[in-house]
């Protein structure tokens, strides 16, 4: 879905200046390619339209547990489903979380019962996610007590490897 004009919800917009405030805040550090997550979600992460679950029931996925069930999941569609970690607007505030997103560009959220109100994160080729939050025993962003990962402070530092990226989603607007 690259190329294609974003249109942002309402919700979308909140989460985008959230991040860009962030962002902000922070300011620059020098060497690094991104300075925060925020920076880097910015300029890798794209939005998921939120979704009912497909078949209309609940989603199958233990909520608290977004994480290894959203990798699990998207393993299991052998490609049809990437894995995506970011951050979804809830009904009054943005969270950190993981959900699954296929070519047309829906959050398959596993573990929230209704649907978030917004979505935007990284998609990553599901088999590349689970190689890498076994290696590193946990999210690929979102480390212990809302800190960073270390592999997100890589990134950050040396900058987010391309080949990683699933072409799923749609681009975040500009900033103006």
């Amino acid at each position: 879905m690259t190329g294609t004009e974003s249109v942002t919800s309402e919700a979308e917009g909140w989460l985008i200046e959230y991040l860009r405030m962030d962002a902000s805040a922070r300011g620059e550090r020098s060497g690094w390619v991104h300075p925060g997550l925020s920076a880097l979600l910015l300029a890798h992460g794209r939005l998921f339209t939120p979704a009912p679950w497909p078949d209309g029931g609940d989603p199958p996925g233990e909520p608290g547990r977004c994480y290894i069930e959203s990798v699990s999941w998207a393993w299991a569609t052998g490609g049809e489903l990437a894995y995506v970690e970011g951050w979804a607007w809830d009904t009054a505030w943005p969270v950190e979380h993981a959900w699954c997103a296929g070519a047309g560009g829906a959050a398959r959220d596993l573990t929230w019962r209704r649907p978030g109100r917004a979505y935007l994160g990284i998609p990553v080729r599901a088999q590349d996610a689970a190689r890498l939050m076994g290696e590193q025993s946990g999210p690929l962003l979102h480390g212990a007590g809302g800190l960073a990962s270390d592999l997100v402070v890589t990134w950050c530092r040396e900058g987010f490897p391309a080949e990683l990226l699933a072409d799923v989603g749609r681009p975040l607007p500009a900033a103006t």
